[in-house]
C-alpha cells in the first residue's frame, strides 16, 4: 500500500490513503518530507503469541486516526 506524506504538523504526518487522510505519529516516517510517497509492505509472517503483527498495528493507527478526525474535525 502506498500513502503520501501531505504535512507534517508536530509529532503528526497527515498522510494520503486510499484517497482519505490520516493522522499518525511522524516517528512511523522519520526522514519523510512533505510530498513523499511511502511503500508499506505488511508481511505474512506469523507473529509471536501476545505480539501484535504489522497489519494490526497499521490497522489500529488507521481506526485511532478515524477516531480522533470524527471527534476534532479541527484537527485534520
Amino acid at each position: 500500500m502506498k500513502l503520501i506524506i501531505d504535512r507534517l504538523e508536530g509529532d503528526l504526518a497527515v498522510v494520503e490513503l486510499d484517497g482519505k487522510m490520516l493522522n499518525v505519529p511522524r516517528a512511523l516516517f522519520p526522514e519523510a518530507r512533505e510530498g513523499d510517497t511511502v511503500e508499506i509492505t505488511v508481511s505474512g509472517k506469523v507473529q509471536p503469541e501476545g505480539e501484535d503483527s504489522p497489519h494490526e498495528i497499521f490497522e489500529r493507527l488507521r481506526r485511532n486516526s478515524r477516531k480522533k478526525e470524527s471527534h476534532d474535525p479541527h484537527d485534520r
